[in-house]
């Protein structure tokens, strides 16, 4: 589906390359140019479609990188706080039993270890992941000692930005 997104988006920037040369190419300057091999022009017309392409290329690539680390997917399923606040961002969003807020990561990091202590973690089962910009996501079902959790995880270049941990309905 990702791919299918990222092909269907450069295909339509390559379009509006095409449309733009076809502008520029209806004036009579570039026509003249054409017609007379002035090297200089067509090297500098060269160069801007070649930076163009480029341009329209590179978003792409970065875009296919995005996802959530495998770091963060282990330290789910062994419930291990310490590894997860390495990947905390400077101020998270949590939402874990009655602690819904915005909290800087030493306070995020006790109010993760305290939930791990309390909840032994046996399990994460991966439900759905994704991403779109610069934001990937994972929703799952953490199993442990007190019951099944839906979990989801938001991140942005590898760091997280909101944790919910809230009791599953199964």
């Amino acid at each position: 589906m990702v791919a299918i997104d990222l092909l269907s988006t450069f295909v339509d920037r390559f379009y509006n390359l095409l449309q733009i040369w076809h502008f520029l190419t209806r004036y009579h300057f570039i026509k003249k140019c054409f017609l007379q091999k002035n090297i200089s022009i067509m090297k500098t017309i060269k160069l801007f479609l070649l930076s163009a392409c480029f341009f329209c290329v590179v978003p792409l690539m970065e875009a296919q990188s995005v996802e959530v680390p495998s770091e963060i997917m282990s330290a789910l399923n062994n419930g291990d706080a310490s590894q997860l606040s390495n990947f905390l961002n400077s101020n998270v969003e949590l939402v874990i039993e009655n602690k819904n807020d915005v909290y800087r990561k030493a306070q995020a990091t006790e109010i993760i270890t305290d939930f791990f202590r309390k909840n032994r973690v046996s399990g994460f089962q991966l439900l759905h992941k994704g991403n779109k910009d610069a934001a990937s996501f994972v929703i799952g079902t953490l199993k442990t000692s007190s019951g099944s959790f839906r979990l989801y995880v938001l991140t942005r270049k590898n760091e997280i930005q909101q944790l919910r941990i809230e009791p599953s309905n199964d």
